[in-house]
């Protein structure tokens, strides 16, 4: 019986590796268009993805072989495990990996060609993955095509690493050298590079610095020079900080390493400045100056592969699903599952805790350490403090005194890609933005305060500015430019204090480009730069610029101004100013409800609908704990009985604290302030909202808590 057993075992093994190159084949031609293809096509046109995180040439080309060959192989290896024991099984083993590999090319191909419904999108996946697998089942030249087709994944590998810009961080060269130069410079230099941040932000009806809500601002501005009218050339932070650190223009394919750019800031003091650098977004700072932390080889890839399953699962998603992932473009890295930024648990019986290992909240802490790194000039070689921060970039999760929003996501709901599909969450993207400038003035004033204990403020070379804007409009774009949104996504903070200056020199009007600030920096050091720069120093005079160019969408300047100052007051009647009032807690027509107590509104009865707060919400919505950090805003959650486009408004312990709108889902979210919670249990109603803007109409929906 042995002997038979074994010769039974020998022959399946036998048939096994028999069918086992064919089988291969199928399922590397499938695992190439489902995963490796859609990987190499996306990554392969954006670089940023491995340049930003410091990946290197062995990085790049071992995910480019797992991809390509890992998932085939590890579904053959399976497919021939269980072929051993019942070669019939294997076989259907194998058809089921096919039509899963088709399913997966198949809800790709359907996004491709503009399908969005959940329903179709997975009904459409099953049938194209049935019929893969039944055409290899039952069609001989089905599986001659699939062998044919096992020579696609060699052609996407080579394609991806010799003839896409991901090339040039594969095959690394030299590149250009830095320009030569002597530095005799002393003054130290501190450089704060904000990011995603409008100046109209900071401004009030007259169009000085909104001091209320901005006092520290309004403290640099009054001891500074403020260029009020400075433009950045990108909306693009890979491409705006190389602009700023080079003065030179962007050039096409140029990505944001040192190879690229290698005369730049960092270069120009390096032979006589030590440096203090953090980049976030960039690489420009030689490894020999900055002594980058590069990380362990696991570690990076570790990093990698985490934030590629994000990369992925949007291009798998539908639509609707694609709203719940990490979103994927606000910064090039750390936006996976291992770092969702500022996410909240509940679980235990304590109150929601907030990851503080998370990548956004690492932000602050980058700040905190830059601050922290200051030191009183001693007469030796001078500094070079220089700190990109992503602030007040999204996400948006400070309150203005430092408050986090407890949320089990960060996406702020509203758009689709780059476009506003909402105008209402657009404005309430808008209010936690600027809510989060107001926190971002808070570092600030940390910031002007070290600089002032450790006497760098008279001494040093101070610049302040931000990369590029970004625009809420709904049905426009966010930071793509175009005619309507160019004046947000251009204009630009900008504040220089040269050594010893005791009294800002107010404001200066004439146009600055964000080319002009390294010219600027060499000006005031006196230092001649040994390469050719498309900017000069803004203290030379003159009126600048005649045009706005943000990746090559233009306009007269004047014009631009005329548009700066109609977005300025579009954000006033939405926004408000000079205090943090209610106007930051609604959107649409029924926004001055917020504030006003139920008893003097007109409640008139109920509806069969509910509103389910999320489970973060609700926790802290039945026990707000005293002193919290913690707030649960905005409330959000799913809605029946109701569709997209209804108001609702959401009322905290008898009084209005947020009005929105449903949307598609449908879902609510409310931008409750912090002040409208209590220590201990609070009470929420919500209504659907209907009438005259004067005298509404409220009638009550039926709110649950989520466990």
């Amino acid at each position: 019986m042995a002997v038979a057993e074994a010769g039974v075992s020998r022959r399946a093994v036998r048939t096994s590796l028999r069918v086992a190159p064919s089988r291969g084949a199928h399922l590397l031609a499938a695992s190439a268009f489902a995963f490796a293809q859609p990987l190499f096509d996306l990554l392969g046109k954006n670089p940023e993805f491995f340049a930003v995180r410091g990946s290197t040439p062995g990085d790049i080309v071992l995910f480019a072989l797992v991809v390509t060959f890992v998932p085939a192989l590890v579904l053959l290896a399976v497919e021939l495990a269980v072929g051993v024991f019942s070669p019939s099984a294997g076989r259907v083993l194998h058809h089921v990996f096919l039509g899963f590999l088709g399913a997966v090319f198949g809800v790709q191909a359907l996004k491709r060609l503009g399908l969005s419904g959940t329903g179709v999108l997975i009904t459409g996946a099953v049938l194209i993955g049935v019929a893969v697998a039944l055409a290899a089942w039952r069609l001989r030249a089905a599986r001659s095509f699939l062998n044919i087709l096992a020579a696609a994944p060699f052609v996407f590998l080579a394609l991806f690493l010799f003839d896409s810009p991901v090339q040039k961080l594969v095959f690394e060269s030299g590149g250009a050298q830095a320009a030569a130069i002597q530095v005799h410079a002393t003054t130290p230099v501190v450089f704060l590079l904000f990011d995603e941040f409008p100046i109209i932000d900071l401004q009030d009806s007259s169009g000085a610095i909104d001091a209320k809500r901005f006092p520290n601002f309004a403290r640099l501005a009054a001891g500074s020079t403020w260029f009020r009218n400075t433009t950045t050339l990108s909306a693009s932070t890979t491409v705006a900080v190389p602009v700023i650190l080079t003065g030179q223009k962007p050039r096409k394919g140029a990505l944001p390493i040192l190879r690229d750019h290698p005369n730049n800031l960092f270069t120009l003091l390096g032979s006589r400045y030590r440096m203090n650098v953090t980049e976030t977004q960039t690489r420009l700072c030689p490894q020999r100056l900055c002594k980058r932390k590069n990380g362990d080889t696991a570690a990076r890839l570790s990093s990698l592969y985490s934030d590629l399953r994000t990369v992925y699962l949007h291009l798998l998603a539908p639509p609707a699903l694609e709203d719940e992932l990490p979103v994927i473009d606000e910064s090039w890295g750390n936006f996976g599952s291992g770092s969702t930024a500022g996410t909240v648990t509940t679980g235990g019986g304590g109150p929601p805790k907030v990851n503080l290992k998370t990548f956004y909240l690492s932000r602050v802490h980058d700040f905190n350490r830059f601050v922290g790194s200051f030191r009183k000039p001693d007469g030796g070689r001078p500094t070079l403090f220089f700190l990109h921060v992503l602030l007040p970039h999204a996400p948006w999760l400070y309150f203005p005194d430092g408050k986090v929003r407890a949320v089990a996501k960060t996406n702020a709901p509203g758009r689709t890609g780059e476009r506003w599909f909402n105008e209402q969450l657009a404005e309430q993207a808008w209010q936690r933005h600027l809510l989060q400038v107001g926190f971002t003035d808070r570092l600030l004033g940390k910031f002007l305060r070290s600089l002032h204990h450790t006497g760098l403020w008279d001494k040093a070379l101070v610049v302040v500015t931000a990369d590029h804007g970004i625009s809420y409009r709904g049905g426009d774009l966010r930071r793509r430019p175009t005619k309507t949104n160019l004046a947000e996504l251009a204009f630009t903070p900008l504040f220089v204090k040269v050594p010893g200056q005791q009294q800002g020199r107010a404001v200066d009007d004439r146009h600055v480009v964000t080319l002009d600030i390294l010219p600027t920096i060499a000006d005031v050091l006196g230092i001649k730069i040994p390469w050719h720069t498309d900017g000069s120093s803004a203290f030379a005079g003159g009126r600048g610029s005649s045009e706005v160019n943000v990746a090559g969408v233009k306009a007269p300047y004047t014009a631009e101004l005329a548009q700066r100052r109609t977005s300025f007051a579009r954000q006033v009647s939405i926004l408000g100013s000079g205090s943090w009032g209610p106007e930051l807690a609604g959107t649409g027509r029924y926004r001055g409800l917020v504030g006003k107590p139920l008893s003097s509104l007109h409640v008139t009865g109920s509806l069969s609908a509910s509103a389910t707060i999320d489970a973060v919400g609700s926790k802290l919505v039945r026990a707000f704990p005293k002193r919290s950090q913690v707030i649960p805003s905005p409330l959000t959650g799913p809605v029946s009985g109701l569709h997209p486009g209804d108001a609702i408004a959401v009322a905290l312990n008898g009084q209005i604290a947020a009005v929105s709108v449903v949307y598609r889902g449908p879902r609510f979210s409310a931008l409750v302030p912090a002040s409208a919670f209590r220590p201990g249990r609070n009470s929420v109603r919500a209504f659907l909202v209907t009438g005259n803007a004067t005298a509404p109409q409220l009638r009550e929906l039926r709110v649950k808590l989520s466990s």
